[in-house]
């Protein structure tokens, strides 16, 4: 409510993230590497995200599951 008890509102068609308007690609792994180096080393982040950017050549999720396993924090 504003100080003349006028009220405002808005509404929005689409929330940011969807597909009418995506996350950057650079905003994406950003946000990724903060979440991941919570729970893997840097460089056990930095594997991960390669070895997603090539998921299509892995032979079986085993190679990404011990990426992970191997890297992850103390």
């Amino acid at each position: 409510m504003l100080k003349d008890e006028r009220s405002a509102t808005s509404a929005c068609d689409s929330h940011r993230g969807d597909f009418h308007k995506p996350f950057a690609e650079a905003e994406i792994r950003k946000k990724f590497r903060e979440l991941a180096e919570v729970v893997l080393r840097p460089q056990g982040a930095t594997a991960v995200e390669l070895a997603v950017d090539r998921c299509e050549q892995l032979r079986s999720l085993e190679e990404l599951t011990t990426l992970l396993r191997r890297n992850g924090r103390p």
